[in-house]
């Protein structure tokens, strides 16, 4: 399984080893981040600046430029949308990727990432856990599938105790 800071996007599938990933040339990937909503948050900006750092420090992790990434202000114009929400719907909680692997050679398709940095009872999580989650979420929308079982591991389905994010 991936480690903190690994590259590897790599899985089994059905006994097969596929890669799921977005080409070089798409570099930079395009991301929406809107500030939070009024009154979602008491602290919007810790919130944002959480979720931006879980999306930026993938920045140069395969390789110089890849992947790099620039924020767009219209949703439309966006690879990997990021969108609030007031509260889970699921099964999941902080955050949650939306992903539609294309395994015909196109593009993955992150069709959105939804954070409501809300824990089930409702309180607001931490800068910590909100960027973990993002860190996480961000690992899925560009390619790395299903979950670790290392607890150091960044894509482990819970959040990680503190740490310092992706390793070099």
């Amino acid at each position: 399984p991936p480690r903190v800071g690994s590259v590897s996007r790599r899985l089994v599938a059905s006994g097969e080893r596929i890669l799921l990933r977005w080409p070089d040339d798409k570099m930079p990937l395009k991301v929406h981040l809107p500030r939070p909503p009024e009154g979602l948050f008491e602290e919007p900006q810790d919130v944002y600046d959480s979720v931006r750092e879980g999306v930026l420090d993938w920045t140069d992790v395969a390789a110089p430029g890849v992947p790099s990434f620039v924020f767009v202000e219209d949703e439309g114009d966006a690879d990997i949308p990021v969108l609030w929400a007031a509260e889970a719907d699921g099964d999941w909680y902080i955050a949650n990727c939306t992903c539609e692997p294309n395994l015909s050679g196109k593009p993955l398709d992150a069709s959105r990432i939804l954070v409501t940095a809300r824990w089930p009872d409702d309180r607001v999580a931490d800068p910590h856990d909100v960027y973990e989650s993002m860190l996480h979420e961000m690992g899925h929308a560009l390619g790395l599938a299903g979950h670790s079982p290392d607890p150091r591991d960044v894509m482990t389905p819970s959040v990680r105790e503190k740490g310092n994010g992706l390793s070099e």
